[in-house]
């Protein structure tokens, strides 16, 4: 899904703002989501000149399917991280609102932080579908369903699983996983009870 045609490292980049929007889900129930700007501008036009800023407006779960996209059609790169989505561990306040102006800033500036490096990079830059993702307005989420991505997201799960699973798994490793999850359990549960 590569194209040689352009390059995003001619293209300055930026999320600059978040807006909290109300809409309807997949079950058509009403929900509450944070929406962010994302502006592009090409630093020179082929004729030399600038070119005006382009904007569109994406939800957090774009930011995802982007990503999950890049993971599967790029399994030899290793594909920056996202942002947290939810404020799990705040310390210092009682709720971990996701609409808390603090987090969605924080949250906006690790998305820009995301796409200028996918930008930067020499494969992922020439990427079709990044590119459509900044912008494509419409039907992106479309586009990016017609390139099969989650099919073989999920041929590669099942075929994981496959190999990691083991007839007679070691006792020890067995004892140590669950070590672990209730180490996690009364760590998680801890960290509640402070915040």
């Amino acid at each position: 899904m590569t194209e040689s045609n352009f390059s995003l490292k001619k293209i300055e980049i930026s999320v600059s703002e978040a807006e909290k929007r109300t809409g309807r889900n997949a079950m058509n129930m009403q929900e509450t989501y944070t929406a962010y700007l994302i502006e592009t501008r090409s630093v020179e036009h082929s004729d030399g000149q600038s070119v005006l800023t382009d904007s569109l407006w994406r939800r957090c779960s774009a930011f995802e399917w982007l990503r999950n996209y890049l993971l599967v059609y790029y399994p030899h790169i290793v594909v920056p991280p996202l942002p947290e989505k939810r404020a799990e561990f705040v310390w210092h306040k009682l709720s971990a609102d996701n609409m808390d102006p603090d987090f969605v800033e924080r949250r906006r500036i690790g998305l820009e932080n995301f796409l200028l490096r996918l930008a930067s990079h020499p494969i992922l830059c020439r990427d079709k579908i990044f590119y459509l993702f900044l912008t494509q307005e419409g039907n992106w989420k479309e586009t990016v369903n017609e390139t099969g991505f989650q099919l073989k997201a999920d041929s590669r799960l099942k075929a994981l699983n496959a190999t990691f699973r083991v007839k007679n798994p070691d006792k020890r490793c067995i004892e140590l996983k669950h070590y672990s999850d209730e180490l996690q359990s009364v760590i998680s549960h801890l960290l509640r009870v402070r915040a």
